[in-house]
């Protein structure tokens, strides 16, 4: 995991857009989770093409943990009207991991500064209030294969660890197999005594996926 990543962070619930006209102005703010910078400039270069009439695409985005790393762009708009309203409201609303994009097509009417401060910080508030926040959390799928005399003790032993049925995919055949994942948070806990089962050969295969997972947090942890 990188440093600067937060094993539970607080993002967007789901990918989202909205839209509202101001004085015959259409924004449509759109708001992505974004894993690190590359993710989120490889999704704003997406917008040109999502809205190829459209006059600008600004965007601001929030990545990291402590000194999160935060850009901001007014793509053409006059300097400070456009990203830093969008990062002030990922910002107010305690927000990482986090892009917004506000995308404007002009009306003919110009909007003065202060309107294109209040209008595009409306876009990226209706954005987040459409998507909803929760807290999500980094996890590593887990794949454990055993004997079927050993079977019912691992199981036992995840539900101890709080891997409840629902969180387990069990498959049965040669042998059984348990698919699960495993938040980062948990992994320091778990990972040496299923090493040792390993080794003792109670499992005949342990594996993981060393590509992480964002999901919302499972509060049974």
């Amino acid at each position: 995991m990188a440093d600067d990543r937060l094993s539970i962070f607080r993002a967007p619930r789901k990918d989202c857009d909205a839209e509202f006209t101001e004085k015959r102005s259409r924004f449509i703010g759109s708001v992505r989770i974004a894993l690190n910078a590359d993710e989120a400039a490889e999704m704003i270069k997406k917008f040109p093409e999502l809205y190829p009439k459209a006059n600008h695409h600004c965007w601001a985005y929030r990545i990291g943990g402590g000194a999160a790393l935060e850009h901001c762009s007014d793509a053409g708009e006059p300097a400070g009207t456009a990203g830093r309203p969008i990062l002030g409201a990922i910002k107010r609303h305690e927000l990482t991991n986090t892009l917004i994009v506000v995308t404007r097509y002009f009306g003919g009417i110009k909007l003065g500064v202060r309107g294109l401060i209040d209008a595009y910080k409306a876009a990226a508030e209706l954005a987040i209030e459409r998507a909803g926040a929760v807290e999500m959390e980094f996890s590593n799928a887990l794949l454990l294969r055993c004997g079927y005399d050993y079977s019912k003790t691992l199981s036992s032993t995840l539900r101890k660890w709080g891997f409840s049925e629902e969180r387990v995919n069990v498959e049965y055949g040669a042998e059984v197999v348990m698919r699960l994942e495993v938040p980062f948070s948990m992994r320091a806990e778990i990972e040496a005594p299923l090493s040792e089962m390993a080794q003792r050969s109670f499992l005949t295969e342990l594996r993981w996926d060393e590509v992480p997972l964002v999901r919302e947090r499972w509060r049974g942890f």
